[in-house]
């Protein structure tokens, strides 16, 4: 099958590579022409545009920054939507909103093209291992027909309804990934301020009820240590949890706790440098209000 992928970015390049490395024949497109002459040396094929890309594959993955530049590079004037031929297939794997999303699979199957949104969650080390997990919206039957290349991507794809449904759970799960970090760094500073050893209380947390994925694998090894490594930026998360909570308004669910989530996200936000700080940097605004150091500073 033809196969094209349109953003070599932090996830979308671990992508590509991990698909080029289980063999297929990649054709990539990015603004970076450095990262298109990188993928060009480990074999992929390199386009000059996105109608490039849309006029010589029938399948094609976008992986972007956000819903407004999925809906520029889809149908925009040089969109994917003037070369992509009937019955070829769109994957977004952008953490973008259920809206657009929807907006943009209509426009799409009045031109006979298929698309379904698929956004990902596990971070680079389980995108470079080809272990990330695949949220899916859409039609099944088109799962079924790009399922042998997602499965090179992921190990645990879930259909989870029409179009948008993938990007309203991927939203949601970052809201409660958020939710976790924050309440977690909030205990731990309290703790520290009593006097508690951070690292014991991991100990605690991690072996009784509150264990969660960022007390297990974000605290000790990128907070406390004071790494900071960018995974996964700052304002990314914020986007998705903007994202959530206009979801939980749509449908007219009170969601306190998340909107006090949003807050100190978007507090964190406003401080600047959030394209490029990884989202771990929330322990640095927990720190200033709480007054109290977590480990070495950024």
């Amino acid at each position: 099958m033809k196969l094209g992928l349109i953003g070599l970015g932090n996830m979308g390049g671990r992508i590509a590579k991990r698909l080029l490395e289980r063999g297929n024949q990649l054709h990539v497109y990015d603004v970076n022409a450095d990262v298109l002459n990188d993928f060009e040396m480990m074999g992929a094929k390199t386009a000059d545009s996105i109608k490039e890309v849309s006029f010589e594959n029938e399948y094609v993955i976008t992986v972007l920054p956000n819903a407004d530049i999925v809906k520029k590079v889809v149908l925009g004037e040089e969109g994917l939507i003037f070369g992509l031929k009937p019955n070829s297939v769109l994957i977004d794997m952008t953490s973008s909103t259920p809206e657009v999303t929807k907006e943009i699979s209509t426009v799409l199957e009045k031109h006979g093209i298929k698309m379904l949104d698929a956004p990902i969650s596990g971070g680079v080390k389980r995108a470079e291992e080809g272990d990330l997990a695949v949220m899916v919206g859409g039609e099944e039957s088109v799962l079924s027909e790009v399922l042998p290349f997602l499965e090179d991507i992921g190990s645990k794809i879930t259909h989870v309804g029409e179009s948008g449904a993938g990007h309203a759970i991927k939203a949601l799960n970052n809201l409660i990934s958020a939710t976790t970090l924050s309440i977690t760094l909030e205990a731990l500073a309290v703790g520290i301020k009593y006097g508690l050893d951070p690292y014991k209380m991991l100990n605690v947390i991690n072996n009784s009820t509150g264990k969660n994925n960022s007390s297990e694998n974000k605290v000790a090894q990128q907070i406390l240590s004071g790494k900071y490594e960018v995974g996964f930026s700052l304002d990314l998360m914020y986007k998705d949890l903007t994202t959530a909570i206009e979801l939980s308004k749509r449908v007219q669910v009170p969601a306190s706790v998340s909107s006090s989530v949003f807050q100190l996200w978007k507090y964190a936000s406003l401080q600047g440098n959030g394209e490029i700080i990884d989202h771990t940097a929330i322990a640095k605004v927990i720190e200033q209000i709480s007054d109290v150091k977590f480990g070495t500073s950024l």
